[in-house]
């Protein structure tokens, strides 16, 4: 028969040392999952941001597009390609107004025809409105660029800046997102004309 040997101890944990050690391991886990409560948190905020960025940089790429092409002319188009005017509304912000040959007639067609050849983009009410058909921003065929509930547009600037190679224009858009104000954005383009105004 096996003897136990008096000189083995068998060691272990006490229960004190037991809860000590819960507790500190109890403690650490509610640290990093504050942690990860934090960083999710700012992670969504960066993501947020980023995707109002994107969102503004978008339309400034449409504006930019119709800048590069204003002035464009399959033949005798007369006026000015680019007009820039202080809004009805609001005298602090722009109103552009672009125009080129989009059918290839040899002129530029204003009026209420739905593929008129001048494009305007102003800031009225917090939205960022687009319209075609019109020169110099007049009209009543505005239509909002963003959908309001989503973005708010609280800034819309062109300046324009003799070159040496031409005219530039800076283009400057601000907003947030309607839902999360907190969470803001800005925007600026340099954008220079390839086409020279028509005669």
């Amino acid at each position: 028969m096996l003897m136990p040997d008096k000189k083995c101890r068998i060691g272990g944990f006490s229960l004190p040392e037991v809860i000590l050690a819960l507790a500190i391991v109890s403690i650490i886990i509610l640290a990093v999952v504050q942690l990860f409560s934090v960083l999710n948190k700012q992670s969504q905020q960066g993501l947020n941001a980023f995707r109002l960025e994107q969102t503004l940089s978008e339309a400034l790429s449409v504006i930019e597009k119709d800048i590069l092409r204003a002035g464009y002319c399959a033949g005798r188009c007369r006026g000015e390609a680019v007009t820039l005017s202080a809004d009805d509304t609001n005298s602090a912000q722009s109103c552009l107004t672009v125009s080129y040959d989009v059918n290839h007639s040899g002129h530029w067609d204003p009026g209420e025809r739905q593929e008129g050849e001048f494009f305007s983009y102003r800031l009225r009410n917090g939205a960022l409105e687009v319209q075609t058909g019109y020169a110099r921003c007049r009209g009543k065929r505005w239509e909002k660029f963003f959908d309001p509930n989503e973005v708010t547009i609280t800034g819309f600037q062109v300046s324009s800046q003799q070159g040496s190679r031409g005219t530039l224009y800076l283009l400057d858009l601000s907003g947030y997102w309607t839902d999360r104000p907190q969470i803001k954005q800005q925007v600026q383009r340099w954008v220079a004309r390839r086409n020279h105004d028509a005669v």
